[in-house]
């Protein structure tokens, strides 16, 4: 029983820890109008702000599954945390966008200490009976933060202005190093005599994973259409169309939890279908509910639309990280780090593509570019092998 407890205890620390990690990045963007006015500069120009963060988490995501393995993986989330906390402080009273960005590229590289690590924390202690169900409420966590996150970073911001909302992400920072730091105890595998350039020469074996690609272009667009999505539709249903305030868009963003629930069964629904299945029904899924929220002005609808297409995002990320697992024969660490890697790229995409669906008339032609981007993806997962990958197998 203390075993199980211990399991239960360290998946429930990752998943806080996961969403408040994560909500450095989302709670960017409902604070851009004020950063804009803040600085005096341009929207488009604010948008840099996200951009600068996802690009430092991004490639800071390759490298630090290699560094927890020579290190420790919690003391690299430790690290991490720690940073987090003076970065978050310092960007609280900063006075000029200049030092803004450099302070994001920071916190974004500190940011990226804990998803990879704690994945392969998770994969290298757990069981494999709990392993796939502690992937996906870490990854789950992942998502819920892009809705906790925005939301509280808009209410922050509005009331008291956006530069409280990373003294508040301090705070939180310093309590969540205390937490791990007493509950999780360090991983016993280590490798000291790992070298970084070994895992930098990996990035020629790409080429012999052709069908991995597929798996990648399809992860490039999951976050890329989820906060591109949640940007429009927060201001959709503040137009004139739909007639809602501030509080029906915070309703309508927080009831896509539901969406994010409901993906914990990916693993199971996998196991009767198969994984290239769930990802073809979630794509589907996720076309649908776009369509679908560019032609209604109903606000039930709306967010009936907004929870199918967040189930459909939710479903496909922990599904496409499982599809990569299986169809890399060799290097699987490297696979997944790389695949991690594009999944938060899309969040340097979406603030930009962001900046040019909000300029289009309507908002019908801004979700139906949504839909045809998961089309794209959709497409791509046909010219993905069922099973094992068949550039290697033999």
């Amino acid at each position: 029983m203390e075993q199980e407890l211990k399991y239960n205890r360290i998946t429930t620390v990752f998943f806080i820890t996961g969403i408040i990690v994560m909500c450095s990045l989302y709670a960017a963007i409902p604070m851009l109008p004020h950063i804009a006015k803040d600085f005096g500069i341009s929207k488009a120009t604010a948008t840099l702000n996200g951009v600068v963060f996802s690009l430092a988490y991004s490639i800071s995501c390759l490298l630090y599954g290699v560094i927890s393995d020579k290190f420790g993986r919690i003391k690299i989330i430790l690290i991490g945390l720690v940073g987090l906390v003076v970065v978050s402080l310092g960007i609280g009273f900063v006075n000029s966008f200049g030092l803004l960005l450099v302070l994001r590229v920071f916190q974004g590289m500190f940011a990226a200490t804990f998803s990879p690590v704690s994945l392969a924390y998770t994969t290298e202690m757990y069981p494999p009976v709990k392993r796939v169900t502690a992937i996906s409420f870490i990854s789950t966590s992942f998502m819920l933060s892009g809705i906790i996150g925005q939301n509280l970073s808009e209410i922050l911001s509005n009331a008291y202005g956006w530069r409280v909302t990373y003294i508040v992400l301090s705070v939180l920072y310093i309590i969540l190093t205390f937490v791990v730091s007493k509950l999780v105890p360090e991983s016993p595998y280590r490798n000291p005599d790992i070298k970084l350039s070994r895992f930098m020469s990996h990035f020629k074996d790409i080429f012999l994973y052709k069908s991995v690609i597929g798996c990648f272009f399809i992860s490039l667009t999951l976050l890329t259409n989820f906060i591109s999505m949640y940007t429009i539709l927060n201001d959709y249903i503040k137009s004139h169309y739909v007639h809602g305030d501030l509080t029906t868009a915070f309703v309508v963003k927080l009831l896509g939890i539901i969406g994010m629930i409901l993906s914990l069964f990916a693993g199971r629904i996998s196991d009767k279908l198969s994984v290239i299945w769930v990802i073809k029904i979630a794509l589907v899924a996720q076309i649908v509910s776009l369509i679908g929220l560019g032609i209604t002005s109903n606000i039930v609808i709306i967010t009936f639309f907004s929870i199918v297409f967040v189930a459909g995002v939710a479903f496909c990320i922990p599904s496409v990280i499982s599809k990569v697992g299986m169809l890399a024969a060799t290097n699987r660490g490297f696979f997944l780090s790389v695949n991690t890697f594009i999944l938060f790229l899309g969040t340097a995409i979406a603030p930009v593509l962001s900046i040019y669906l909000e300029k289009l008339t309507h908002y019908f032609v801004a979700f139906s570019i949504l839909s045809l981007i998961a089309l794209a993806a959709l497409i791509v997962s046909f010219f993905i092998p069922k099973g094992i990958n068949p550039d290697t197998a033999k």
